[in-house]
């Protein structure tokens, strides 16, 4: 069937093989995969990497992936035997390996061995094999990184966010992808003359990788509110066959259904808790929507679920809106019978089919929160009086919302009032990022300002605090940027307002939590930073320990082992000096704790990480 590695393969047919390809992996980002060059009898260099690595796929290389928290938690020369273990496994058994690290899994393929070559493989990676859990996310972070879980650890959020991220392989779906890999390795040393490969390739997209990864890129598209960038049919005028695979519907899209969980009123959940359910709704719901007629679904946010749909041709305006409340009804029941939750529906205009429905997309997710205002399970965009013009006493009212779900500690409310108010301070500033800027930070003062007046804080600690939350807001520079810093930050004040950690304890704890960051150098001893605090040793390690996940020493050696980590690598500072500039006893104390939470001696990292030479 196929031709020596040497026989040139026709040039049309070789364009068609990698277009097959390109159609599995350009609009699946979320799995970036490699081809790896391994010769391990040669001799390295000093600082050179043992593994050759190069990028066949597109992956997004903004997103936060678990090699970035490996490298990060000084975890770097756990994850290169990681692979190397899994390539040699896979080089003696000429056989696809799966292996795990904390928590995501890898794909390793082995190609042909070539004599006088180095070893050669595919990789793909990382993935997860099942929903993950608040338990087994829980369990990957304290492999990484030895400290317990904690809703307040920003890192551990982060963790939580990029875990929730990956994808998830059913067994079906992990056969098919490694099949892929496989018929892609033989694409690569062999070619395709009789176009075997691409059919076997087509036939995997159509019937499983369009079945249990469907394309949330398309589906995306149609609802950016980017004018440029067209939906996927714009060109044509229509759904192609693979548009058809790809996104589970046959018609042009009309409308835009919005979906979010609502918690019990003032019943407070804890924040990742929230996070993780979410997502399964979320993946459940993208499954679920394959199954109803002519809808196709992606991630509304972190909380919610946006559905793109069409009515049945011939049917007037009140049967149309029957048909579409109907749908609703079953996306509803579905996650209440799956997950136990009470949702509401938002549902916006119905448009030209085949027209930008951005603007439905922002109906639907207005009606959603005039679904929790008016107490409505299902509601359109023009019942109700949702007003089309806007006014500034709307984003007057949206503030007071936002304060009100932060104060009630009800993590939908607060999502759906902060949904809210984004959207209608981007109406008023109308793609002007200063004018957003302004707006947010003028927010931010406002919900601080409340919480001082219930909570006051040290002047020199106030000033530190409110700094540190507009610092990312006054360095973006997009106004996608701005958002994230604006939501970042009102997060961080969500949970300093929250009762379940007493007020003026965690506002305290912030205020130490900020003088440990900048006075890391100094001598902190615990029972000084405790009465300074303001509490008993006692409780002052408990409330840090559940606040931070890590005990008072540890987080103290973190921030020192973190600045020592830039010093090492800007610096040709001595190693005795760097201990002095992050306040660790001698030279000795240094290169121990280093070791401890990196796994590398500070000279090793120096050689890794910058071109200055080891004092």
């Amino acid at each position: 069937m196929h031709k020596s590695p040497h026989t040139q393969v026709d040039w049309h047919e070789r364009i068609l093989n990698q277009a097959a390809i390109r159609n599995v992996i350009a609009l699946r980002r979320e799995l970036p995969i490699f081809l790896i060059r391994w010769d391990p009898d040669k001799p390295l260099a000093k600082g050179e990497k043992p593994l050759e690595w190069i990028d066949l796929s597109e992956p997004d290389n903004r997103v936060v992936r678990p090699q970035h928290f490996e490298s990060y938690f000084g975890q770097d020369t756990m994850r290169d035997a990681h692979h190397i273990e899994a390539l040699k496994r896979a080089a003696q058994t000429q056989d696809t390996v799966l292996k795990e690290l904390y928590g995501a899994w890898d794909i390793f393929h082995p190609q042909p061995q070539e004599p006088g070559r180095p070893f050669t493989f595919l990789y793909a990676g990382q993935f997860l094999l099942e929903n993950p859990s608040v338990t087994s996310i829980g369990n990957a972070w304290r492999q990484l990184t030895g400290q317990e879980p904690a809703s307040a650890n920003q890192d551990f959020v982060q963790f939580v966010r990029m875990h929730l991220s990956l994808p998830v392989f059913c067994p079906d779906l992990l056969r098919a992808v490694k099949r892929f890999i496989k018929l892609w390795g033989d694409y690569i040393h062999y070619g395709d003359d009789d176009g075997s490969i691409r059919d076997e390739i087509h036939a995997l997209n159509s019937d499983e990788f369009a079945r249990f990864w469907p394309i949330r890129d398309w589906i995306d598209s149609v609802l950016s509110p980017n004018k440029f960038l067209p939906p996927p049919w714009h060109y044509l005028g229509h759904l192609t066959d693979w548009m058809k695979v790809g996104m589970g519907i046959n018609t042009l899209p009309t409308t835009v259904m919005a979906i979010m969980p609502v918690d019990i009123r003032d019943e407070p959940i804890d924040p990742v808790d929230a996070l993780v359910r979410n997502a399964q709704i979320q993946r459940a719901c993208i499954t679920f929507a394959r199954e109803m007629p002519e809808s196709a679904a992606t991630t509304l946010q972190d909380y919610g679920i946006a559905i793109i749909t069409s009515t049945r041709k011939g049917k007037n305006s009140a049967r149309a809106r029957l048909e579409l409340r109907e749908r609703a009804q079953k996306f509803r029941n579905f996650i209440y019978e799956k997950f136990g939750v009470r949702t509401v529906v938002g549902i916006g205009h119905s448009l030209a089919p085949g027209a930008p429905l951005n603007e439905s997309y922002r109906e639907a997710v207005m009606a959603l929160h005039m679904c929790v205002q008016l107490e409505k399970d299902v509601l359109f965009y023009d019942e109700h009086g949702i007003e089309e013009k806007f006014r500034y006493g709307q984003l007057h009212k949206a503030t007071e919302r936002l304060l009100e779900a932060i104060d009630r500690e009800n993590s939908s409310a607060l999502k759906l009032a902060c949904d809210q108010y984004v959207q209608l301070v981007l109406r008023y500033a109308n793609q002007r990022i200063e004018v957003v800027r302004s707006q947010f930070l003028a927010t931010l003062f406002q919900v601080f300002n409340t919480l001082q007046r219930r909570t006051p804080m040290r002047h020199d600690a106030r000033e530190s605090f409110i700094n540190e939350l507009a610092d990312r807001l006054e360095d973006a520079r997009s106004i996608d940027q701005v958002i994230d810093g604006f939501n970042d930050s009102l997060q961080r004040l969500s949970f300093v307002t929250t009762r379940a950690w007493r007020g003026p304890s965690v506002m305290l704890l912030e205020a130490t939590l900020q003088y440990l960051r900048e006075n890391f150098f100094e001598p902190l001893p615990l029972p000084e930073v405790a009465r300074k605090a303001g509490f008993s040793v006692p409780v002052f390690t408990r409330v840090f320990k559940q606040a931070t996940g890590m005990s008072y020493l540890t987080y103290l050696r973190t921030i020192r082992i973190e600045h020592a980590k830039k010093l090492l690598a800007t610096t040709t500072l001595t190693l005795e000096q760097i201990g002095q500039s992050c306040g660790f006893h001698s030279q000795h104390h240094l290169i121990r704790s280093f070791k401890r939470v990196t796994g590398l001696t500070p000279g090793n990292y120096r050689k890794r990480h910058s071109n200055f030479p080891v004092e």
